[in-house]
């Protein structure tokens, strides 16, 4: 019978880690473990985190529409880590605070009830299991250097480990631009805008 191939999981993340310092593989990574588990799903979500917080083509989305609470504030989705104000709107100075939307211009978290909310581009984290497979192979591979120069410290052995990762780095920059569909006239926010500014009416 065939083995099935499936999309990499957490628990078989973890493993890799594990063999990276020649630990033997677990079956589970929740409950009681041993502390070099622990220390791996830990490492694995700090990567996760750092990796995703950059902001990809996977995890980006642009011309989102927030709207105000009963205190006129924008609430921001949980899983935000980046918010800043659409390209049609690059005068307005909008950042994260307190789980908020914040004008830095104004000082302020608080719309007025006559404000018109510009659309923003938002950074949303996800799951490890609801990546695309190339982010998890990237995170697995520098998750397992981490933990190799952690835990270990060998420098050959985080060497090695260190050069998987960069593998894995290249797939993954190729596969989320190749998800983006981005060209060189386009794929630029500052280009774009160039191109297709209004024309000038001569005379």
């Amino acid at each position: 019978m065939a083995t099935q191939i499936t999309p990499t999981t957490e628990l078989q993340t973890v493993n890799q880690m594990l063999s990276v310092i020649g630990e033997a593989p677990v079956n589970a990574i929740t409950g009681t473990v041993t502390t070099d588990v622990s220390v791996a799903k830990n490492i694995l979500d700090e990567t996760t985190m750092s990796v995703q917080s950059m902001g990809w083509n996977f995890n980006s989305h642009y011309a989102y529409v927030l709207t105000k609470d009963t205190d006129n504030k924008v609430p921001l989705p949980s899983n935000c880590v980046q918010a800043d104000a659409s390209a049609q709107y690059r005068d307005r100075n909008l950042v994260i605070r307190n789980g908020f939307l914040y004008d830095m211009d104004n000082h302020t978290d608080v719309f007025g009830t006559s404000t018109t909310l510009p659309t923003v581009d938002l950074v949303l984290v996800q799951q490890f299991e609801q990546l695309p497979e190339y982010a998890r192979q990237y995170i697995a591979a520098k998750s397992a250097r981490r933990f190799a120069s952690r835990y270990i410290g060998d420098k050959g052995l985080t060497e090695l480990a260190g050069n998987d990762e960069q593998e894995a780095l290249a797939a993954f920059r190729q596969a989320d631009s190749r998800s983006a569909d981005a060209n060189i006239l386009e794929g630029d926010v500052n280009t774009f805008s160039i191109i297709n500014r209004t024309r000038r009416k001569t005379y």
